[in-house]
């Protein structure tokens, strides 16, 4: 067996990823199909999962490149797991949207076949930033796991202050200087166009506060406590410094129960604190 040193690894496949991106904004059908060991299979927040045939539209019309223009593809972090199945791959597009500058982030989760070719690929991004109308994406994995990792104490405590429902807990798992990043357009949660970036503890803590307080209002909450959400782990993938978690938010006290898909990847400061918390869902 030969060993191929995880830094080499994440390079060619930070490469593969990059490669199905710049298909997707050219519309190269063959050149996208050509990165897969076998079938074709990628699922878009606009196309939904779309599989060899149907494939082809969506890589000629991929929302972002054909209601837009993009003007350029940066590669701005990669994340490669330990056992090389699994890699998230984050870009940053900008866009031109009517003439004017529009940022687009999106999060490439591949699945790799060990001869290097791909077997199926999910993007996650926020759809509004291309179309202008905020997007619901309901669950696209099942509830079993696809595949874990180790999870970091300092996250299982975020998560855990997510579940109960605690803005302090979580936002107490942030390096002072902290960043959480929504990728959305507001920094007032209230105006409907997604999370914002929030630079500092003490900013995380007031917009979770906020997130919390319009989740009580959704869910008919009125106790002492926040209604709190669950997350579903799905998919881990974590190197030394950064969790690419894949998942479900299950609202469980929401009228009709929603489910939003997402993903975010977490960054460790040299404190053990969460440096960014770099989120892909649409549920905020």
């Amino acid at each position: 067996m030969t060993f191929t040193p995880r830094s080499e690894l994440a390079a060619r496949q930070a490469d593969v990823a990059g490669a199905l991106i710049n298909g997707l904004v050219t519309g190269d059908v063959p050149g996208v199909k050509g990165l897969f060991a076998g079938p074709a299979d990628i699922d878009d927040p606009a196309a939904g999962r779309q599989i060899d045939g149907g494939l082809d539209r969506l890589v000629r019309e991929w929302a972002p490149a054909h209601l837009t223009q993009v003007k350029s593809v940066e590669l701005t972090h990669t994340t490669t797991g330990s056992d090389g199945r699994f890699a998230g791959t984050e870009f940053h597009l900008t866009l031109d949207k009517n003439g004017a500058d529009q940022d687009l982030d999106v999060v490439v989760i591949s699945e790799f076949h060990p001869d290097g070719g791909l077997i199926r690929n999910r993007l996650y991004y926020r759809l509004a930033r291309v179309t202008g109308v905020q997007h619901q994406r309901t669950r696209i994995l099942p509830e079993e796991p696809i595949h874990l990792e180790p999870f970091n104490a300092t996250l299982d405590e975020y998560q855990r202050a997510l579940r109960k429902g605690d803005p302090d807990e979580q936002a107490d798992t942030f390096s002072p200087d902290g960043a959480f990043i929504g990728h959305g357009e507001s920094q007032d949660l209230r105006d409907g166009v997604g999370m914002g970036t929030y630079l500092g503890r003490e900013n995380v803590r007031t917009v979770l506060q906020q997130m919390f307080s319009i989740g009580d209002e959704e869910a008919g909450h009125d106790g002492a406590d926040h209604a709190g959400a669950i997350i579903e782990k799905l998919n881990v993938i974590a190197d030394d410094t950064t969790t690419v978690l894949e998942f479900n938010i299950v609202h469980e006290n929401h009228p009709v129960n929603r489910t939003s898909a997402g993903v975010a990847a977490y960054e460790l400061g040299t404190d053990g604190m969460i440096k960014e918390a770099r989120v892909y869902d649409e549920a905020w």
